[in-house]
């Protein structure tokens, strides 16, 4: 009896960190996202040392081709973690295990709402639901909100659809697009970076590559750090504008776009937060 509740109360103790080691683990993958119109999309944050012609290399897509799949970059000034779209096409896409892992990246997709197996692998993907399932042996039982599943892996070399260029043209093209700290340049000009935490929304719509939020007081035009602190994923959005007074319930504090929310993991329109940003 003892070593019962022994046993009951190390896997209690356990829980939490197996949720959280899942958590981090879930954060260094690879998620397809399907956003309109672009299609399917790897959604990669601009980090130090990460410039469009690394993202192209590493893809193996053209500088243009990321270009159009994200409309409102600005030139020289892409926000220190802004999601950035890549776009993939189904041809660079193999259900196989490829023979040389190293020149692949597995790629896994977070169930939405109403979305089914049928959408995802003939809509999203072209093929066939028994695909998907071959790689997901759970999945023939259903799909559940939120779900993750394996959907193969990217192999770069096979996309032939507007490929990666090493001409010094495309070098010089991803020399105008800088990634900017600004974060640093508002400490520099003596802004103040609030932290917050607490309720943010989201209402479904369009799933497009606007990246914003609102805020009560934040600065329109700024940039907002955001963090989902289940899954530890964070991203950089503009702030499009403040929240109108009685909009919203008042324990309401940040309302993202829907492709933030998709980004940053969310599927509940309520969940927890954290953010930083200037007034």
């Amino acid at each position: 009896m003892y070593t019962r509740i022994i046993l009951l109360f190390c896997l209690a103790l356990a829980a939490p960190f197996q949720i959280s080691a899942q958590s981090a683990n879930e954060a260094s993958q690879k998620f397809l996202h399907h956003i309109d119109p672009v299609g399917l999309v790897i959604i990669e944050k601009m980090e130090t040392g990460v410039t469009l012609y690394s993202l192209s290399r590493k893809y193996n897509i053209s500088i243009d081709s990321i270009l159009a799949a994200n409309p409102d970059i600005n030139p020289g000034a892409i926000p220190l973690g802004y999601p950035v779209n890549i776009p993939v096409s189904r041809e660079a896409i193999s259900f196989a295990s490829p023979t040389v892992p190293e020149d692949s990246i597995p790629l896994f997709y977070r169930v939405q709402p109403k979305e089914t197996l049928y959408r995802i692998s003939k809509v999203y993907l072209g093929t066939s639901p028994e695909t998907i399932i071959s790689l997901n042996p759970r999945v023939s039982a259903g799909l559940s909100i939120g779900q993750v599943i394996h959907l193969g892996w990217y192999v770069p070399e096979k996309n032939t659809h507007s490929p990666a260029t090493s001409s010094s043209s495309a070098t010089a093209v991803s020399a105008n697009y800088q990634v900017k700290d600004f974060s640093k340049e508002y400490k520099t000009e003596g802004k103040v970076i609030r932290e917050q935490k607490g309720l943010a929304v989201w209402k479904p719509g369009n799933m497009q590559s606007q990246y914003f939020v609102l805020h009560p007081t934040a600065k329109v035009g700024s940039f907002m750090e955001v963090t989902n602190p289940m899954l530890h994923r964070t991203l950089t959005a503009k702030v499009a504008g403040n929240i109108p007074p009685g909009l919203y319930q008042s324990q309401v504090g940040l309302v993202v776009s829907p492709s933030v929310a998709r980004a940053l993991g969310v599927l509940d329109q309520q969940f927890f937060a954290k953010w930083r940003f200037v007034e």
